[in-house]
């Protein structure tokens, strides 16, 4: 007998569209809920378009919406309208990540929802916030601009532009909405209430920066610099080896420069008293570096991660993503599936990172075809031949 997943019986109407959204919502569907993507029947979400592709079937999109089910409807038509709000009663969740103000003109705001259908979770994910400056006059948002923004550019070159760093603000923003909408799954099982869950790319990054935050909000209070962070500013994150690179995480100690130079045999160094204190060995970090890469060159990274692990020093082989895909590691945690699609084939995908082993995920489904569900859901929504031929006539539905 098939193990229900944790999320069966929760429907959620879905209409997030590209990365930011969608990254949340599969993971929704992974866990056993009833995702159906409303889609423009013309072009479906914007990442159909964009590839690569396999036979057409865009791969950007296929990693994004397994598990879902295609509901092609024009929302702006009046037939379309009366479907979607047919839809939105059936649904625990709604999301979307549209600009400010798009949802309310075709009538599908919270506050028009919420009054109809108080116990409904009502979702958001847009670039900025729910007010102020850019939030207020409904700005465009943009990953690279929540980062640039959020003081997620670095600059290791003063002569050159600034560059963005870190992952997409879209893909952690979609894992905290989310995160959102199954807290308010689990107040609403308390009080009986549904409510309004929102977040932004702007303030993900800018919380990603937990870790160094504080101290550069409180620079003028810092007195000491010591441990981890004095570590990590002296030794380089990684060195090239023989036949590739070696990362280093001088973790864990209060003086990383001796335990690496002892563990790959150049001595202690901090012992030299151009590397004897935090202080001296930050100053003379440039010197400090090119030694090590000297040895390092020496053996290859496997030699090298077969000596250092011993020694209790914290490093990895870098791995290209095509490396990483074959990773026995990663394999072994079922972070890499294979699915069948009706026109790509067998198509490998990322898997699906939080482990539940009373309810484990289910990948049922590849991401569906353009409409693939729309008849299915509007026959479970009561609609039979005759409404369906009207709808099609209207055009309503593609």
């Amino acid at each position: 007998m098939a193990i229900a997943s944790a999320l069966t019986g929760i429907r959620v109407v879905d209409f997030s569209h590209v990365y930011q959204g969608p990254v949340g919502t599969q993971l929704l569907a992974d866990y056993g809920a009833d995702v159906i993507k409303v889609e423009r029947p013309d072009a479906g979400d914007w990442s159909r378009r964009w590839g690569p592709f396999v036979h057409g079937v865009s791969l950007p999109y296929a990693g994004l919406n397994r598990n879902k089910r295609s509901f092609a409807v024009n929302v702006k038509s009046p037939r379309g309208q009366e479907a979607i709000r047919a839809l939105l009663a059936t649904a625990d969740v709604v999301v979307h990540n549209f600009r400010s103000g798009v949802m309310e003109k075709l009538g599908l705001g919270y506050a028009a929802l919420a009054a109809r259908h108080p116990r409904l979770i009502y979702a958001s994910s847009g670039g900025w916030g729910d007010h102020g400056p850019s939030a207020d006059r409904a700005r465009g948002g943009h990953d690279l601009m929540a980062r640039a923004e959020a003081g997620w550019f670095t600059q290791p070159d003063p002569a050159k532009p600034p560059f963005p760093a870190g992952i997409s603000a879209d893909y952690p923003a979609g894992l905290m909405l989310m995160q959102g909408i199954l807290m308010a799954l689990l107040a609403r099982h308390r009080t009986g209430q549904g409510q309004c869950v929102t977040t932004d790319l702007l303030s993900v990054a800018f919380h990603a920066h937990s870790w160094e935050g504080p101290a550069a909000m409180n620079a003028g209070r810092v007195t000491e610099v010591s441990g981890v962070s004095a570590n990590e500013s002296i030794v380089d994150k990684s060195f090239a080896t023989q036949d590739g690179y070696l990362e280093i995480s001088p973790v864990f100690s209060d003086n990383a420069v001796r335990d690496i130079s002892v563990a790959i045999g150049l001595g202690d160094l901090s012992l030299q008293p151009r590397f004897a204190t935090h202080a001296r060995q930050k100053e003379n970090g440039r010197e400090l570096n090119a030694l090590l890469a000297v040895r390092f060159r020496e053996k290859t990274t496997a030699a090298w991660m077969a000596d250092l692990e011993p020694k209790g020093v914290f490093c990895a082989k870098v791995n290209t993503l095509e490396e990483a895909i074959d990773d026995a590691q990663l394999n072994a945690n079922g972070m890499v599936i294979e699915l069948e699609h009706g026109r790509a084939g067998k198509i490998r995908l990322p898997g699906t990172p939080v482990r539940l082993h009373g309810t484990p995920p289910v990948p049922r489904a590849c991401a569906p075809e353009l409409g693939e569900h729309t008849i299915e859901i509007l026959r479970e929504l009561g609609y039979d031949d005759a409404a369906l031929a009207e709808l099609k006539q209207e055009g309503a539905i593609g």
